[in-house]
């Protein structure tokens, strides 16, 4: 089993937000989790991995998750797939999305959303290899 508390360790390991660590734990562990469920969404390869799951409940994510053991690599995938979620709103801000578009405030904004788009583009790029490569892994061609 892959506890969902694995999960969310790791998916904290990939993002740098100091502002995360202020968060109530159980708003931290209900938005960790629909991080993670929309990364399964989106992630239908690994849907026979990753459906036999258990419900969600903050107070036991040590002892609940994914009944089987994700490897390595899915763990990786979803977690990085979970941070592309986290990114999202930033991304799609409609504050930060105006403000870059504006004349009068400078470039500082557009530099900030530059950023987070490309960061966005280097994670899915990342996973993108990660699948490519899960997939060799899996073949029997290769056995």
């Amino acid at each position: 089993m892959t506890s969902y508390g694995t999960m969310f360790k790791l998916i904290l390991s990939k993002i740098s937000d100091p502002s995360i660590a202020q968060w109530p734990e159980e708003d931290l562990l209900n938005e960790l989790y629909g991080w993670l469920k929309s990364a399964i969404a989106k992630l239908p390869q690994l849907q026979d991995e990753t459906s036999n799951r258990d419900e969600f409940d903050p107070e036991d994510v040590d002892n609940s998750g994914f009944h089987n053991n994700l490897s390595e690599t899915t763990q990786e995938i979803l977690a990085l797939s979970a941070v592309r979620e986290w990114l999202r709103p930033q991304i799609n801000s409609t504050t930060l999305t105006l403000q870059s578009f504006s004349k009068k405030e400078g470039y500082s904004q557009k530099e900030h959303l530059t950023g987070l788009l490309n960061l966005d583009e280097s994670i899915k790029t990342e996973l993108r290899k990660l699948m490519r490569d899960a997939t060799y892994i899996d073949d029997e061609y290769f056995d």
